[in-house]
């Protein structure tokens, strides 16, 4: 099979993979996401994966936390730059 062949082959299955999410009969896998500094969203569901979303759409946060260091007992999200202890 030759690259143009599995090209269109690839897009058929998506497009039929994005038809069954939008119709509700699968569950989506977050096949397409995309992402800016205010948070990443699914770009076929439209589910918010992290931070705000992409264009950060919504007001509250799916905090995504990062550790301010290995000597550090407190770690930070990284879009709302909410503070917490690490979690044991």
């Amino acid at each position: 099979m030759d690259f143009e062949k599995q090209y269109e082959e690839a897009l058929r299955e998506l497009e039929a993979k994005i038809s069954l999410i939008c119709s509700g009969d699968m569950a989506c896998d977050h096949p397409i996401r995309q992402g800016d500094n205010y948070g990443e969203s699914c770009q076929v569901c439209g589910e918010r994966l992290a931070g705000y979303g992409y264009w950060g759409s919504h007001r509250d946060c799916l905090h995504q936390y990062a550790s301010m260091g290995d000597d550090s007992e407190y770690e930070f999200c990284m879009y709302c730059e909410d503070v917490r202890r690490k979690e044991p």
